[in-house]
């Protein structure tokens, strides 16, 4: 796997390795976009978040970022594998 560039802002870098740890992957975006992050769901029915390479506020866009990561409907989060079992 070809080693991807990373992203200026330490908390929105966090965010992306958090992503690909629960198997998202990470292509390369261009303009405003410096990536784009797709689900583990490889059809065209899969979540794609933009990643801005200059965001006004990087926190909140981290924030924004890891709250689409964590909404996919397409991957079982810790919060929904406790439950399944109740």
């Amino acid at each position: 796997m070809a080693k991807r560039k990373r992203h200026t802002h330490k908390e929105i870098e966090k965010v992306v390795q958090y992503a690909e740890s629960l198997g998202w992957r990470v292509i390369e975006g261009s303009g405003h976009a410096w990536a784009y992050l797709y689900c583990p769901h490889a059809d065209r029915t899969g979540c794609k978040v933009g990643v801005w390479s200059t965001p006004k506020n990087p926190e909140n866009h981290a924030r924004q970022v890891r709250r689409q990561v964590d909404s996919c409907p397409h991957h079982e989060s810790p919060e929904n594998t406790e439950d399944a079992g109740a």
